[in-house]
């Protein structure tokens, strides 16, 4: 018997609704990929301003490192957990994310007037303060409008709106910086969060827990049965694991290779964000749909798949981004007629792997979000993702970047300009070792698939 057979089960209360038609479920999963997109847009567009912001408050990169990773993680990490358990526990996972989605908006738009360095610290902490409730709740709430059949392809819109939502902060953000200054940027990205903030929780019903699979709702069992059972999942141990590394590379290179585009290439703010976007972010788009779409597939036959799909991009893309970070500037693409005396009328050979490099990268993220809330307790979905949140953005964010950040310091003196070339290729070989993890999870998957309905029947 588990440990909540002894708990009372309850019908959905006025705050919960049952099953939605597809009509609505596809407007749920838009509006989560708007707050998604807006989540990721304040997160980094700093780092397509770092030039104008450096030099405004005279930092060095491995100051510049500290604000696009600690700075943000240092709180984000704190609250994470917190918000995680309350959205299992007695949260309306609407309302936590509307909430945290005003107060981040809140902070990008009281960057727009920092005055010093410290007060641009507080902000970005401040901002973490906010995001700390966005992905967890919404991976548990999409987890109760999509079937499991369907939560692969699904869940991609998290990671698709992450990824535009870097790619748009990069390419706006730019292109704003440009015309009216980086405080501006800041401006244009926190308001419409605002507005969103505001609809999402008029607009969003909240699910009843379990009704996609049909199962009853469940109270929240006892804290430390649910963690034991939660820790004893070696599926989720392993993609816990996988996942770290993995976003230590991604944060790592994604918020530092627009600057690697403008020092390396001496492209301006909105040339290195616009060729940024469109061969790294949106084809990882891509690979991030296919790769929620194959697991989906061939996981019906054999569960594996849910870590092989993951294993292949993981091995896979490295070699072919190293190639984007060493190929010679020189070698260029002349673009078609309607290009000419523009930025883009040529386009780098480097860019060519990006593209490729990214979509097979991509495949990773929707299985490991799918895979998780299919493996784990009911009532432990959310503070399952708050956990692998934690430790990625810890590990990832807090890291990736400022370990990027110092390597290029260090090699600054010998290589110059194309110090932070080579800084780059550190992270980007990581995701190799996450492949290999994949790997060894893969046998525990469907073994765990059952466990965690049995834990909660």
């Amino acid at each position: 018997m588990s440990s909540l057979d002894s708990m009372p089960r309850t019908a959905p209360s006025d705050e919960t609704a049952p099953p939605h038609g597809s009509g609505y479920t596809l407007y749920v999963l838009f509006m989560v990929l708007l707050t998604m997109i807006f989540s990721n847009v304040d997160r980094t567009i700093l780092s397509i301003l770092v030039r104008p912001i450096k030099a405004e408050f005279e930092l060095s990169d491995t100051q510049v490192g500290f604000l696009l990773g600690p700075a943000f993680a240092i709180v984000y990490v704190v609250l994470v957990l917190p918000i995680g358990r309350y959205a299992d526990t007695v949260g309306i996972r609407r309302n936590i994310i509307s909430t945290c989605l005003f107060a981040w908006s809140l902070f990008t738009v009281a960057t727009g007037f920092v005055a010093s360095h410290l007060q641009l610290v507080l902000a970005r902490m401040g901002v973490g303060v906010g995001e700390a409730g966005a992905t967890a709740p919404s991976v548990s709430m999409l987890s109760d409008y999509l079937p499991p059949e369907r939560r692969g392809s699904g869940m991609s819109v998290i990671s698709m709106g992450a990824v535009i939502g870097m790619g748009l902060g990069m390419v706006v953000g730019g292109w704003i910086n440009e015309q009216y200054g980086w405080r501006a940027a800041f401006l244009a990205a926190g308001v419409p969060g605002i507005l969103l903030a505001l609809a999402f929780r008029l607009t969003i019903r909240e699910p009843e827990r379990g009704g996609s699979e049909g199962r009853r709702t469940v109270e929240a069992g006892a804290f430390l049965p649910s963690l034991e059972a939660l820790f004893a999942t070696r599926t989720y141990l392993f993609i816990l694991a996988a996942n770290a590394f993995t976003l230590f590379a991604s944060m790592g290179r994604n918020l530092w290779e627009p600057q690697f585009l403008v020092r390396s290439y001496e492209m301006g703010e909105f040339h290195a964000g616009t060729w940024y976007f469109l061969t790294s972010p949106v084809p990882s788009m891509l690979g991030i749909f296919l790769g929620g779409y194959f697991a989906d597939v061939l996981g019906r036959r054999d569960k594996r798949w849910y870590l092989w799909v993951p294993a292949f991009g993981l091995i896979l893309s490295p070699p072919i981004l190293v190639a984007f970070l060493l190929w010679p500037t020189t070698d260029v693409i002349a673009m078609p007629a309607i290009f000419a005396g523009t930025l883009f009328e040529t386009l780098p050979v480097a860019l060519v792997w990006s593209i490729v490099g990214s979509v097979v990268g991509g495949t990773f993220t929707a299985p490991f979000m799918s895979t998780t809330q299919g493996v784990v307790p009911l009532r432990m979905r959310a503070f399952a993702a708050a956990i692998s949140t934690l430790i990625s953005t810890l590990i990832g964010l807090a890291g990736g970047p400022l370990v990027v950040g110092a390597l290029a310091d260090w090699l600054e003196p010998e290589y110059g300009v194309d110090a932070l070339r080579y800084a780059l290729l550190f992270p980007t070989l990581i995701p190799m070792l996450s492949g290999v993890i994949c790997l060894a999870g893969a046998r525990r998957v469907a073994g765990d698939l059952e466990r965690s309905r049995a834990f909660d029947d």
